[in-house]
């Protein structure tokens, strides 16, 4: 039985436009149906570009990189793009291969973050000929000197350098008043530099929007004090930077991506404050605890809409069945569909897309969705998309091999619900020793929505249904169900 359907002119499920698992990928390949197709929960884009938040944040998969591409592309005219994305993943490799850079002290990595950042900004002005910047030639040779000493666009490794090194000298324009104090030249070092180009970056009028977006913490090496450290300089650098900015005469900004779980690891004592004054919190629930009132909803119709001249609406009472049959058939029993559905996702777009997308991936042009077809593509999401998800996500998060190998020990797992003696013995038939605690391998688990905890009456609470409950690492626990299909393991 299917509710609600569309005519019978209705465009086949197979035909129907998702999107990419990644606004970065559907950004280059699709950006026309990208800016037709772009959702906006939270306001966020407003927000950024007022000034009035500089922190996007939110578990992996939420949309977080949609936000920078949609400013990007909304610009229009490609003289006028001045939206930046800096990866800022390269910091793995420096403080695997750099031990002073792992060392430096907290004043010194917030000066080279600080120092990086502005470089990054004033580098940006400079390439807008419309910016007042470009009418001052002290502005444009100061900006080719940053260039021939690299600073300019060099990575944070390479200005935490010169900050640690102060040999280099910058001759500062003639408005600014720096002299030495015993020739009178206009010479700045790189830490009066940072200074001169916070004033130099406020004071400049343009009419284009120019913003960094630094993006990159979910790839890093995480789990080492001194990356914390270094993430720690990163945020207070971009809230004073931020706080600057809204002062400035044109609409410069910054925009921190981060992922939730990360940054309840920043060990600074104001960090919450920071989320709660400067941060938007990316959640795609309406509200309500009704799966059919999630905001997912009205992306994935914009999607399916953005290559038709009629508007797709009610996606799930229009191509699936009413209800899913789950259990043994002599006791099966049913599952509202929309409910169904979210509940295989962690509430997020990439969750949900590749879900549609392997629906998708093994039907004719003409099938019509029934029971079988959508179990069919659901156990196929479940292993070959989900599982993978959750193995990328506690890689780093949980440290060395042990992080590797967490999502098949899982497998190993007697049923969906275990508890904590049931993990523990999982771990110690793995490793004589493993390199995190079993509580912090719990927590991560937690976090990446592999695992909850199941309170009396048998309520289930996950991460991403209530991001601020923590985890009770007594048990006991149950997998999410789309890693139990994508495992195999007995219901």
């Amino acid at each position: 039985m299917y509710g609600g359907q569309l005519p019978n002119h209705r465009p086949p499920f197979k035909s129907l436009y998702f999107g990419e698992a990644a606004a970065e990928d559907e950004a280059l390949k699709r950006p026309d149906l990208f800016l037709k197709s772009f959702v906006d929960v939270r306001d966020a884009v407003r927000l950024v570009r007022e000034g009035d938040a500089y922190l996007l944040i939110g578990p992996k998969g939420v949309g977080k990189s949609s936000y920078i591409e949609y400013l990007r592309l909304s610009q229009g005219d490609q003289h006028r793009e001045f939206v930046h994305r800096e990866d800022i993943g390269e910091l793995r490799g420096a403080l695997q291969s750099d031990t002073e850079i792992s060392k430096s002290g907290s004043e010194l990595t917030e000066i080279a973050w600080s120092t990086w950042l502005w470089c990054r900004l004033f580098d940006s002005l400079m390439k807008d000929e419309s910016a007042s910047t470009q009418g001052d030639p002290d502005i444009v040779q100061l900006h080719r000197d940053l260039r021939s000493t690299g600073l300019a666009s060099g990575d944070f490794r390479s200005v935490l350098k010169e900050v640690r090194r102060k040999q280099h000298k910058f001759t500062a324009p003639k408005v600014y008043e720096y002299s030495t104090e015993s020739s009178g030249a206009r010479q700045v070092n790189l830490i009066q530099l940072r200074d001169l180009l916070v004033q130099i970056v406020c004071d400049a009028r343009t009419d284009n929007l120019h913003l960094v977006a630094l993006d990159g913490l979910d790839s890093a090496e995480i789990g080492t004090d001194a990356y914390w450290r270094q993430l720690a300089g990163l945020l207070r650098s971009c809230t004073a930077a931020h706080r600057r900015l809204r002062e400035a005469a044109s609409p410069v900004r910054i925009c921190l991506l981060c992922r939730s779980d990360v940054f309840l690891k920043i060990p600074i004592p104001d960090s919450n404050k920071i989320r709660q004054v400067w941060g938007v919190e990316l959640d795609w629930a309406y509200g309500l605890d009704t799966p059919e009132d999630s905001s997912l909803w009205d992306l994935l119709e914009r999607k399916a809409s953005a290559t038709r001249k009629t508007k797709v609406d009610y996606l799930v009472d229009s191509y699936f069945p009413a209800y899913m049959e789950v259990g043994q058939r002599r006791n099966a029993r049913q599952i509202e569909m929309h409910r169904y559905l979210m509940e295989l996702t962690r509430g997020t777009p990439r969750d949900m897309i590749m879900l549609m997308k392997n629906i998708q991936r093994d039907l004719y042009e003409q099938q019509e969705l029934d029971i079988g077809r959508v179990r069919a593509g659901v156990n196929a999401y479940c292993k070959n998309y989900f599982t993978g998800e959750i193995a990328n996500e506690v890689v780093g998060m949980i440290p060395g091999q042990t992080g590797q190998t967490t999502v098949g020990l899982l497998s190993r797992l007697p049923q969906r619900q275990f508890t904590r003696e049931d993990y523990s013995t999982l771990i110690r038939s793995a490793s004589s020793e493993a390199e995190a605690s079993i509580d912090e391998q719990l927590q991560q688990l937690y976090l990446a929505g592999a695992i909850a905890n199941i309170g009396q009456e048998g309520y289930v609470r996950f991460y991403h249904r209530r991001s601020l409950a923590e985890l009770d690492v007594r048990g006991p626990f149950i997998l999410h169900n789309a890693l139990t299909l994508g495992l195999n393991l007995p219901w």
